[in-house]
């Protein structure tokens, strides 16, 4: 770049603000936002951290909408199956949304560059979530999101957040502290908030508990804003409770999930997930098998979309459910985990010989 004219060096100056901001087609796109009012109008530009509307109603002006706030965009032009496969995502059913997805890609009528960078995204994120509980998965999915976070798109902070957690999945500590650190540097404070959980996350796997829980209390002692945040300090506590049950505290822990349980929202489907599942665990190690199976069995039955937890779920029942008197009940769960998630490390675990 030093050898350069002053005049490619000055049109440099010029274009590079351009590298910035992904340029948009004009449309009525629709935008549907996470506590606030949806918003239809043109998309004029893109970043990591929000996206420009022209709106025309009630007034025509544009606006920002911040990055954290947008839960999809309904682009002009996209494929019809582009709504179902978003659908599908956020039910849990990842197979099937990837599979809408790449149609959308191969059918959008749409010449929007956002566009089809929201579509791989969904890819992406897609196989990221399935592979948490299919390891196999996991090195494709890390692929496909290191190649989409370098995008400039209002999924950037999402895929970064996503990639710390496969990595985690992965034991690889490193890359998933950088990840979880990038996280933390977006501009809204839910995610300096999660990237402290998540950063607590792995200092329990690295069997630092009292790091972890300082890094726990940071997040309680903070005020919460939002229900975002409030999410966050339920995350927290909940990562307190599980210090407490690798402690051999059950009876400790038992109290803090039931207060996460009471004030988690409904919509929080992993958080209410990994609540009952670790509520079963002190419960289990407390001795109340019976009161246990109904804590695994909730997760099976209302949150079977948190692929990880309902994994873990189905291995407690298969194991619990003979010693409470139901062994058909036992059979139904072992073979729905081993034809649901045959790579997970929890069919690993019913497959090896005891001892």
């Amino acid at each position: 770049m030093l050898s350069l004219t002053a005049r490619v060096r000055g049109l440099a100056l010029v274009l590079l603000p351009l590298l910035f901001v992904v340029p948009v087609v004009h449309g009525a796109e629709a935008i549907t936002r996470r506590g606030s009012k949806n918003v239809s109008g043109d998309v004029s530009e893109v970043t990591k951290t929000d996206i420009t509307v022209r709106v025309k109603t009630p007034k025509e002006e544009t606006i920002t909408i911040p990055a954290n706030e947008i839960l999809t965009i309904a682009w002009t032009g996209e494929a019809p199956e582009a709504a179902v496969a978003r659908s599908d995502d956020n039910s849990g059913r990842y197979s099937k949304a990837i599979d809408g997805y790449q149609k959308s890609l191969s059918t959008s009528k749409s010449t929007n560059p956002a566009a089809k960078a929201d579509l791989e995204f969904g890819i992406a994120r897609a196989t990221g979530k399935q592979a948490l509980a299919d390891p196999k998965q996991i090195d494709a999915a890390i692929k496909l999101l290191e190649e989409f976070r370098t995008r400039e798109h209002y999924r950037h902070f999402e895929a970064v957040q996503l990639l710390g957690e496969l990595y985690l999945a992965k034991q690889d500590l490193i890359r998933a502290m950088t990840a979880f650190e990038a996280y933390g540097k977006a501009p809204w404070k839910e995610a300096k908030l999660k990237s402290k959980v998540q950063l607590a996350r792995l200092k329990i796997a690295d069997k630092k508990y009292d790091d972890a829980v300082s890094l726990y209390d940071s997040v309680l002692g903070d005020a919460a804003d939002g229900s975002a945040e409030s999410a966050q300090k339920q995350e927290a506590l909940l990562g307190k409770a599980r210090v407490l049950i690798l402690q051999q505290k059950p009876a400790d822990a038992l109290k803090m999930l039931d207060e996460v349980i009471l004030a988690a929202d409904g919509d929080e489907v992993a958080l209410n997930a990994e609540a009952f599942l670790r509520k079963g665990d002190c419960l289990r190690e407390m001795g109340k098998d019976k009161d246990a199976v109904l804590d695994y069995l909730r997760v099976d039955l209302l949150f079977s979309a948190a692929k990880p937890q309902h994994a873990e779920a189905l291995y407690q029942l298969a194991k619990l459910w003979a010693k409470v008197g139901h062994p058909e009940r036992a059979d139904d769960a072992r073979d729905r985990l081993t034809e649901s998630y045959p790579n997970s490390e929890w069919a690993g675990r019913l497959k090896a010989p005891a001892g």
